[in-house]
């Protein structure tokens, strides 16, 4: 982990070294955050859909059916684990488009 960290280091150095100019860096790191940002918000599109299709397949929403499943309510059914993997997906991806936005 620490070698990941001093790449990751290095790299932003060796970008900070490059645009001496801190506004053309600005520009720099504005246009790779889009990047990311917009492929979030890809998979989000994508998360959203077929957490939709489980909604119509069982007839609840999702919140509903994560509490429920929550509470064991539901049983082990593998389509359960993957609804319940995608609603995490969901708000992880929803957290972090949140967290992009917000440094834009």
């Amino acid at each position: 982990m620490t070698d990941m960290y001093a790449d990751t280091f290095h790299k932003l150095e060796a970008l900070k070294e490059t645009f001496s100019d801190n506004l053309e860096l600005g520009h720099v790191l504005t246009k790779l955050l889009s990047v990311v940002l917009n492929q979030y918000q890809l998979r989000l599109e994508r998360c959203a859909r077929d957490l939709r299709e489980y909604e119509e397949r069982y007839g609840m929403n999702t919140p509903t059916f994560h509490g429920r499943f929550d509470r064991g309510e539901l049983g082990d059914s593998a389509d359960f684990f993957e609804w319940d993997g995608l609603y995490d997906l969901h708000q992880d991806l929803t957290k972090k488009i949140r967290r992009l936005e917000s440094a834009l």
